[in-house]
């Protein structure tokens, strides 16, 4: 029947996102997921800022 999507947190604005179809990163072996090219270029440009600190803006900054 219906399927349930796996989602995952996108570091940089906080969305939920279907893994499935989302845009990725690979970082140190893990795989991101990111709503918007805006953040994974965000997340790219500087991964450990988002791996090991906090969300780099809210959501709303003009990511998507």
């Amino acid at each position: 029947m219906f399927e349930k999507k796996q989602t995952e947190k996108d570091l940089v604005c906080g969305m939920s996102v279907d893994s499935g179809s989302a845009l990725k990163s690979e970082h140190m072996g893990k795989t991101y997921y990111f709503c918007s090219d805006a953040c994974k270029k965000q997340f790219d440009s500087d991964p450990h800022k988002f791996v090991h600190g906090s969300m780099g803006h809210s959501h709303g900054g003009g990511c998507c």
